[in-house]
This record gives structure tokens, C-alpha cells and sequence, in this order.
């Protein structure tokens, strides 16, 4: 069997064709390997930092909480006290004094059932 020069010149360009064909094909994964990873850093340093954001927020909410709490509680000392000394609405007095009353049994039963 014998193959002509063309043939075989036709037959080399093909293969070389496929070769480069396949390198682009490599080189394009690659690329977009790389470019994949890129974002992959990136999105993994961003959750990173929101991570720490949301830490900070949730220590911050729960200063706030606990603010709001004691404002609260002197809020209630203030009317009790307020209350008491006009004399005017003491029977609203009387029931605050009462509510907070039944907390503090509440409380205490509380504390009694630890061992």
C-alpha cells in the first residue's frame, strides 16, 4: 500500500489540526478553572467577612436588647414611684405593685425548684 505525499501532507496537517484543536479546548478549561477558583476566593473571603459583620450585629442587638430591658425596668420604677407619690391614681399603683409582686413569687419558686 502506498500513500502519496498530499495524502500523507493532508493527513499530518489534519492530526495537527486535532492537536490544536484539543490544546485550545485544554487551554479554555483551564481558563476557566482559574477564573472558577478567582471567584471561588472570593466568595469565600466574602462570607468570611459577612460572617464577622453578623457577629458584630448580633453582639450589638443583644447590648441593645438588654438596654432596652433595663430601660424598661426603670421605665416601671418611675411610673410605681410616680404613682405612690401624687396619690392620685393609686389603685393602678396598687395593681402594678401587685403584678410585680406575683414576678417576684414566680421567682423565688423558681429559684426553690433548683437543687
Amino acid at each position: 500500500m502506498c500513500i502519496s505525499p498530499d495524502t500523507l501532507e493532508g493527513v499530518i496537517v489534519e492530526q495537527n489540526r486535532n492537536v490544536m484543536a484539543g490544546s485550545d479546548i485544554v487551554r479554555s478549561v483551564a481558563d476557566k478553572v482559574e477564573r472558577l477558583m478567582g471567584e471561588n476566593r472570593r466568595l469565600r473571603a466574602e462570607a468570611s467577612r459577612l460572617g464577622a459583620r453578623n457577629d458584630k450585629l448580633k453582639g450589638e442587638n443583644r447590648e441593645l436588647a438588654e438596654r432596652i430591658v433595663h430601660l424598661e425596668q426603670r421605665l416601671n420604677i418611675l411610673e410605681l414611684k410616680e404613682g405612690l407619690a401624687s396619690g392620685g391614681n393609686t389603685k393602678a399603683a396598687m395593681a402594678r405593685v401587685n403584678r410585680l409582686m406575683r414576678e417576684v413569687d414566680k421567682c423565688i419558686a423558681l429559684l426553690n425548684r433548683q437543687p
